[in-house]
Formats: C-alpha cells, structure tokens, sequence
C-alpha cells in the first residue's frame, strides 16, 4: 500500500512566561503536543494549555489535517488514523527531541499510532477520554447512519455535544460545536477513522510511557474499559478524575494537567 503524503498542520506553538524547573543533569522539558479528536476544533484545549503554560510548560495544539480553516490537504491525500499521525510526525522534529504526545477521543487514536509508527519522536503518550475498546453500539450506530446521509444533522450534534460535554452555556455551546461546521469531506473520512479505531497491533508497538487519563462519568469510554487497557502492560498508568466526563482536559484542566505533570515527572529518563 503506498503511503499518504503527509499534510502540512497549523501548530499553535506556546511558550511559558516561566520555563519549568529542572533537575540538575536533566534536559530542559520537551514540549507538548495537543491532539484534538473528531469534529472538534483547538479551541476547547485553552483551559488546559493555561494550566500547562503556568507550570512552565510548552505546549504545541495541532489541527489535524483538514481541521484548520483554509487548509489545504496534498492532492489524493486519505483521511486515516495513519495519514494524521505521519503529518503529526512531520510536524515535530521542529524541536530536536521528542515531545510529549496528549491525545483526546480520535486524536488518542492518532497519538497511539504515532507512537507505534514514530517512536523516536514520542517521549510519552497521554490519553484523555480513549483506550483501544469497541465504541458504544448506539453512539456507532448513530453517527455510520449520519456519516452515510453525507451530513451532520442538529440532533446528532446535539446528542453528540451532550455526550461529549454535558450541560454547556449557550456560549460555550456555541464554541465547542464549531468543529461540525468544518466541510464534510473531512468530517466524514475523519469520523470513520475515529469509529474503525486503532489497528489491534497498535498498542503493543508502543515503546512510550502511557497515561490514561479517565472521567470517572465518561459514556463512551468507560472506566471499565480504562483499566483493562492499563492492566495489560506495566507501561502504562490510570488515573481517574471524579466530576468529570469524556472530556477531562474541559471540565477538570487542573486535575488533569496535574496528572500529567506528575506522570511526566515520573516517567523522565535519568541522564546518561
């Protein structure tokens, strides 16, 4: 199978007032790229990327291909967990060692792949509301069927917003359901990757350090199935974080930039 070419992403690249503290010996902190998931838009990484800027961290929030207004993606390029993550990976030698991969929903689904495909670029993978597991049978069954009409009705974004988010403000509402109005010829292809998931020898190929990250109210991926992922290989960790839903790194930011700070702290390799 020939490979897509990678297409060229927009990162927002963000520096800290304050670089974080560091050990004597150790190397200054790698940045961290933000990976969206599917009909979502950068914007709902702002609270998080706040609390990690605080803390003197860098962090990178990439669009995946397609998902930034005026992209333009290389011709005969296919929308495929894969073909994201090698465009994700072109993207980061602009720092010359590897970074911290945080993916949430689909964009777990591309860290993991990146992390499988690209491991000299990946210092450690954070999952936020994902683990490899068979979507929910009725949230499957909704979106193929709106998937295959070629458009996006307002119930199922709404029942997907609800899903995703809970109870929002009619402002905040407004924000995080921008991604629905991106052209449906990335929507589409991008929502069956999401749905198809990773390839089952994915996850064993990551070499990284990983951290699942899990609302304790999340309908889509459940604690359940959290644990098992976690359970199977001793390079992973959990942690689960009460009043919050699919969409930890929004409803919970400080809970959740501070389990990934101490991951990150835990999971740092000793100078040579």
């Amino acid at each position: 199978m020939l490979q897509e070419p990678p297409a060229a992403l927009h990162v927002d690249m963000r520096l800290p007032a304050t670089a974080a503290p560091t050990t004597p010996g150790q190397p200054s902190q790698p940045p961290v790229l933000l990976l969206h998931g599917w009909a979502s838009t950068s914007a709902y990484w702002e609270p998080l990327a706040t609390e990690l800027l605080d803390a003197g961290r860098i962090a990178w929030i990439v669009d995946l291909p397609g998902y930034h207004r005026g992209d333009v993606l290389p011709p005969n390029f296919r929308w495929t967990l894969e073909s994201a993550a090698d465009s994700v990976a072109a993207a980061a030698p602009r720092h010359a060692s590897p970074v911290h991969i945080v993916g949430h929903s689909m964009g777990g689904s591309v860290a993991l792949t990146l992390a499988a495909r690209h491991p000299e670029i990946v210092a450690s993978v954070a999952l936020i509301g994902m683990v490899p597991a068979p979507p929910n049978e009725s949230f499957k069954s909704m979106l193929e069927s709106q998937l295959g009409q070629g458009f996006i009705d307002d119930a199922t974004r709404a029942k997907c917003m609800k899903a995703w988010f809970g109870d929002l403000s009619p402002e905040d509402h407004d924000l995080l359901s921008r991604g629905f109005g991106l052209p449906f010829e990335i929507l589409g292809p991008s929502g069956l990757a999401a749905m198809a998931g990773v390839a089952m020898d994915i996850p064993e190929k990551v070499t990284a350090p990983t951290l699942v990250i899990a609302g304790v109210g999340d309908r889509l991926r459940s604690l359940d199935q959290a644990e098992a992922f976690v359970a199977a290989s001793p390079l992973r960790r959990l942690v689960a974080i009460p009043d919050a839903g699919h969409s930890v790194h929004w409803e919970q930011p400080h809970a959740c930039a501070i389990a990934l700070g101490a991951f990150w702290n835990e999971s740092r390799q000793p100078p040579a």
